[in-house]
């Protein structure tokens, strides 16, 4: 594996629940590109019209301007598999917390991304350790772990 100096400019969010759309939120906010994947295609269509609400809302409040808003919005984008995330530079796991669920996914996403992304996961109850093991590079996985509801913790 080699080591990038790059800052992270795309990231990837798998799982649009609450915590999956909270982190999409705030990395959209952030000036990131963000990508955001649900196994099921309206759960992803749904966060982006919440994502929405509340950015309208934050707007109504006076805490981001309408332009800041609309910019976030359209660098947040739905997609329908797992390998739309392959040029992401970080991607943070939201998933309903199963090991074996959360391992599958780091298998497949470490056969979909380049060697320099990073991978974390949102886990609050899992070992890190344990989620990545089946990895062939587990030093890449990371806890990433955020406090619901994101945009406000």
């Amino acid at each position: 594996m080699s080591q990038s100096t790059e800052p992270v400019r795309r990231i990837g969010v798998v799982g649009a629940g609450a915590m999956g759309r909270g982190i999409a939120q705030i990395a959209a906010v952030a000036d990131a590109h963000v990508v955001l994947y649900d196994a099921s295609g309206d759960v992803a269509r749904e966060a982006k019209a919440f994502v929405g609400k509340m950015l309208t809302r934050a707007v109504e409040k006076g805490r981001i301007s309408a332009g800041e808003a609309d910019s976030a919005i359209a660098r947040l984008q739905i997609c329908a598999t797992l390998a739309a995330l392959s040029d992401c530079d970080l991607i943070v796991e939201a998933i309903p917390e199963k090991l074996e669920l959360k391992q599958r996914v780091f298998q497949e996403l470490e056969n979909l991304v380049s060697e320099d992304c990073i991978l974390a996961t949102n886990t609050s109850s899992l070992s890190v350790t344990s989620i990545a093991s089946p990895c062939r590079y587990p030093v890449r996985v990371a806890g990433l772990h955020f406090f619901n509801p994101v945009p406000l913790m």
